[in-house]
């Protein structure tokens, strides 16, 4: 059976930049075997956390709303793609707001000192994908930060990360040698048997 590659693009722009190298490392993913699940967190009912800390007890949240779709492929998912433009140095409030709902499996890990999946025989992958309008020399500094920090958390091993820059205008990154082929090689990557 065939790995489970989940792609979650963050921009509220349908068709844009990043989603375009979603789009590009999913179909590669789906190419090489793999089953793909993607959604548009913008297209979601998301909401911020309430730092109530619920989830330290039993490592579930609380909240009602479209994050009990994502949690399970979060949990499980053998490889996660997170595709999310740059503004103002960081990632958008959609994507972040969905990472800070992941406090869950943090409680899980560090609180109740669980693991997030029993007896999990492949390693977890992890990809970054973004566009940013900038050109300035760290303008995705914030993003990687923050999505490291998640792949920590979820115990997903990033192999591949696209950055562009100076990609603003819709269908920018066509113009960009090489980025597709790029994103195509980190699905297909992702695809792979790879146990531990």
């Amino acid at each position: 059976m065939g790995l489970t590659v989940l792609g979650l693009a963050g921009s509220a722009r349908r068709g844009g930049n990043t989603e375009t190298l979603l789009d590009w490392c999913l179909g590669a993913a789906r190419s090489a075997g793999a089953t793909v699940v993607k959604f548009r967190l913008c297209e979601l009912d998301l909401h911020g956390c309430r730092a109530c800390e619920s989830c330290s007890r039993d490592g579930k949240c609380v909240v009602t709303d479209d994050m009990q779709l994502l949690y399970p492929y979060l949990e499980s998912a053998d490889a996660i793609v997170l595709a999310a433009p740059t503004y103002f140095q960081g990632m958008p409030a959609v994507p972040k707001m969905m990472i800070d709902r992941c406090q869950p499996f943090w409680a899980l890990k560090y609180v109740l000192k669980r693991p997030l999946a029993s007896e999990r025989r492949r390693e977890r992958r992890g990809a970054f994908l973004s566009c940013a309008g900038t050109r300035t020399a760290r303008a995705f500094a914030g993003s990687l930060l923050v999505v490291h920090t998640l792949w920590h958390v979820l115990d997903v091993k990033p192999v591949g990360e696209l950055t562009y820059a100076g990609v603003d205008a819709k269908g920018d990154i066509w113009k960009q040698p090489g980025a597709q082929e790029a994103a195509e090689a980190i699905g297909w990557q992702l695809a792979q048997e790879n146990t531990k």
